[in-house]
């Protein structure tokens, strides 16, 4: 459906990833649910139709921004291997990424999504009180 949809488009679905967890809702009982946003450039990769048959990959995903940090730092392995978590942490806390780099990724998913919707991106005043809300009006995990 995803791959379709995209197509009609002209946007290759390349692949997506699926994860799953628990959540405790506020009557106690454990529900499985889906924690990631399938089909999204976030967890897919989506390739531009046009390019990719001109013999060219333009990625609309995340996987521009991966390549630029693990380009961007000397120890490229911090960023990839889950036992060095508090390197990569001090990492985080001690560097800020250049404002045009933080741009280019938002740019990706802002021209994809309205590609996607035909129209512009609503950009919301307050996105998280809107999560807050969300989570406490739909599913009763915040009080």
């Amino acid at each position: 459906m995803i791959s379709a949809a995209l197509a009609e488009i002209d946007q290759i679905f390349v692949d997506t990833k699926f994860e799953f967890g628990y959540v405790t809702d506020a009557a106690g009982k454990e529900n499985l649910i889906y924690m990631d946003e399938v089909g999204t450039p976030d967890s897919s990769r989506i390739w531009d139709g046009p390019s990719y048959r001109e013999g060219a990959v333009v990625e609309r995903s995340k996987e521009s921004f991966r390549q630029l940090l693990l380009s961007h730092f000397p120890d490229p392995d911090i960023l990839l291997n889950k036992d060095r978590m508090a390197e990569r942490c001090a990492l985080a806390k001690d560097n800020e990424l250049p404002r045009e780099v933080l741009l280019k990724v938002s740019k990706t998913y802002v021209e994809l999504a309205e590609k996607i919707t035909g129209k512009p991106l609503p950009v919301p005043t307050n996105a998280f009180a809107e999560i807050v809300d969300l989570m406490r009006d739909e599913f009763g995990l915040v009080d």
